[in-house]
C-alpha cells in the first residue's frame, strides 16, 4: 500500500483548530477526494494518518507534514491535486511525495523545530540591547519554567533544549527566531521561552503570533527528506 507524504500549511482561523480536528479534517478530505484511505484492523478501525507533530493552538505552521497510507495506488500528484481542490480554509496542500516502506516513521524523525515569534511593541525595540540579553540568556547554564501536566504543575529546565535564539526588528515590529528541541524525545515550547525572555522589557508572550517555519530531523535536515 503506497504512503504518501503531504507538506501542508497551517493558517488563518484553521490556526485556532485543534489537532484532532486537523486530523479529521484530513479524513473527511481524503473522502471527498475520492481517494481510498486505508484504516486500521479491529473494533475501532482509525485511518491510517501520521502527522510529523501536533501544531499547538493558535500557532501557525508554514510547513506541516502528514504521511497517508492509501488502499490504493495513486502517484503524489493525483493525491495533491484532489486533496488541494477539497481541504477547508486555512489548511492548504502545499506538495506530495511517495515514502519509500522501509523509512522510519515520521513522528520518530522529529528532534527539533523552528520558529518565528512576531509581535508589535509600544515603542521601537532597542536591538542591540536586546541581542546583549539572548547573549546573557543563553548563557546560561539552567532556564527553568512551570510546565503543566496531568500530575500537577513541575518545574522545569529548557536549557538543554535550546538550540539557539537571534532577534530582529523594524520600526516596532519585533522577530525573534529560536530553535528548539521537538518530538518524541521531549520538547521546549516557544511560549516557555518567550515566558522566560520577560526580562527584556518588550517581549510580553501573549501579544506574539508564534511561526512554526520548519521542523528538522537529528541531523538538521528537513523532515521532508528523510
Amino acid at each position: 500500500m503506497p504512503r504518501i507524504r503531504v507538506a501542508y500549511r497551517q493558517n488563518g482561523a484553521a490556526r485556532f483548530v485543534s489537532h484532532l480536528d486537523v486530523m479529521r479534517a484530513f479524513e473527511r478530505a481524503m473522502r471527498r477526494a475520492g481517494l481510498k484511505l486505508s484504516y486500521t484492523q479491529g473494533f475501532n478501525p482509525r485511518p491510517k494518518l501520521t502527522f510529523a507533530a501536533p501544531l499547538p493552538v493558535g500557532m501557525v505552521g508554514l510547513r506541516e507534514y502528514v504521511d497517508i497510507v492509501l488502499d490504493e495506488a495513486a502517484s503524489p500528484f493525483l493525491v495533491m491535486s484532489r486533496l488541494g481542490r477539497v481541504m477547508p480554509k486555512g489548511l492548504s496542500v502545499l506538495n506530495a511525495r511517495e515514502v519509500p516502506d522501509e523509512s522510519p516513521n515520521l513522528m520518530a524523525v522529529v528532534h527539533h523545530a523552528r520558529y518565528l515569534a512576531k509581535g508589535f511593541t509600544n515603542k521601537k525595540p532597542d536591538l542591540a540591547v536586546i541581542q546583549e540579553s539572548l547573549q546573557a540568556f543563553l548563557a546560561r547554564r539552567e532556564i527553568y519554567v512551570e510546565r503543566q501536566t496531568s500530575k500537577g504543575v513541575k518545574r522545569k529546565d529548557i536549557r538543554p533544549g535550546i538550540r539557539s535564539i537571534n532577534a530582529a526588528a523594524e520600526d516596532r515590529e519585533l522577530r525573534i527566531g529560536m530553535e528548539l528541541k521537538a518530538g518524541q524525545e521531549g520538547n521546549v515550547r516557544p511560549y516557555e521561552v518567550l515566558t522566560a525572555l520577560q526580562h527584556l522589557g518588550p517581549v510580553q508572550p501573549d501579544r506574539f503570533v508564534i511561526i512554526r517555519t520548519a521542523l528538522l530531523s537529528s541531523n538538521g535536515r528537513l523532515v521532508w527528506e528523510i
